[in-house]
């Protein structure tokens, strides 16, 4: 029945949602609703517009007047038809709200959750409103913005790597918890991991749930939530693509933590987020401000960036705070040097197993051994040693 409400979920907002089509070239009986049968909700304001571009959310759904199908009855004609489909509309919602309640909001016991349902994530959040930028948001406006932004980065991702839509099919779920002691249930409960002192905790399949919340010294504002979401999310996301794999563990740590840091800086541009298990092996709050191409510019005037053959055999809680700028930094070389489709053919060389020393090659042109003078090339043409202003 889950398949069949996400299925419905893209033609009923269609129907309800899009742009109205007379049903002939005459002329219509009804001025209201142009024989359409139901017209927008009054009651949605300036948000209206957002809520039509989700498929649910359960904010929306507290509406008296259209319960989240963002349409009414037309008061000035019938429409049978269009009213039956505009119920059926209302039920599917109670029912994916019902089924997120039992997924979500009954491990806590405690205040429900807000969910809003995307093209590509289920997203639950107890985030309070927040200052953005010059705008304060409340906590329903934030939601609607970390479904954009969710959105945004799936988006980025797909088209930065140039990957075809069947290679990321399955959702993902995410949790942000406004309270540790709601994270410190969900989490260990969704993922199967962590304790009661976690930040974030990911799910890496075969479902992929990304849970957190936003600890206060380390995540102090909405800017530093966004960049650890980012982060977090863009390893779901390098994991589900195909062939799905997870390659922190696989002596692919730089891979695994130099994307996710490559696109925590295209959309941030700062790196600043490193994952739970490597807080737990090292002290420090992170490396150079998250401004990392002046300090690895440094770094390589020095002489004293890594090797990669040195760098490409550590799993990701095996890397240094400096481990991870070279990361990303190699990452940034070989997108901006050979491109998302070439990068992309690589980690599916990788993934499904072809040893690091035939696939860079077969991807690239480089060989483990040939590639640091390229790299270290590319970062004296391309990084300024200059902090930014």
């Amino acid at each position: 029945m889950v398949r069949v409400v996400s299925l419905l979920f893209g033609a009923w907002l269609m129907v309800l949602g899009g742009p109205l089509v007379q049903a002939s070239a005459q002329a219509p009986k009804c001025r209201t609703c142009q024989d359409q049968g139901t017209v927008p909700c009054s009651k949605h304001g300036k948000l209206l517009p957002t809520e039509r571009g989700v498929l649910a959310c359960s904010v929306a759904m507290e509406c008296k007047a259209c319960l989240g199908a963002l349409q009414v009855d037309c008061k000035h004609c019938e429409a049978p038809e269009r009213e039956a489909s505009l119920a059926e509309r209302q039920r599917l919602l109670q029912e994916w709200l019902q089924q997120r309640r039992q997924q979500v909001d009954a491990l806590t016991g405690r205040d429900p959750y807000a969910h809003l349902r995307t093209a590509h994530f289920d997203l639950a959040s107890t985030l309070k409103g927040a200052s953005v930028g010059p705008d304060k948001l409340d906590a329903h406006a934030r939601l609607h913005l970390y479904g954009q932004r969710l959105e945004a980065l799936f988006t980025l991702f797909t088209e930065t790597l140039q990957l075809p839509a069947e290679d990321l099919p399955e959702r993902m779920l995410v949790c942000l918890s406004e309270e540790a002691r709601d994270h410190g249930v969900i989490g260990p409960r969704l993922t199967g991991m962590g304790g009661p002192n976690s930040v974030g905790l990911k799910l890496m399949g075969p479902t992929y749930v990304f849970s957190m919340w936003p600890e206060r010294r380390s995540l102090p504002n909405d800017e530093a939530v966004h960049r650890y979401v980012v982060h977090n999310v863009t390893h779901l996301l390098l994991s589900m693509s195909k062939p799905a794999l997870y390659l922190g563990n696989k002596k692919h740590g730089w891979l695994d933590e130099g994307v996710a840091h490559w696109f925590e800086d295209k959309v941030t541009e700062k790196c600043t987020t490193y994952c739970y298990e490597e807080i737990a092996l090292q002290a420090g709050a992170g490396w150079k401000g998250g401004k990392w191409r002046p300090a690895v510019r440094r770094l390589v005037d020095a002489g004293e960036a890594a090797s990669f053959a040195a760098l490409s055999g550590r799993h990701s809680d095996e890397l240094s705070f400096v481990d991870h700028a070279l990361a990303f930094a190699y990452v940034d070389f070989l997108l901006a040097e050979r491109g998302g489709a070439k990068f992309r053919d690589f980690l599916r060389a990788v993934k499904s197993g072809t040893e690091t020393r035939d696939a860079l090659p077969a991807a690239f042109g480089f060989t483990p051994l040939t590639i640091d003078a390229e790299f270290l090339s590319w970062v004296k043409r391309t990084y300024s040693p200059l902090p930014p202003r």
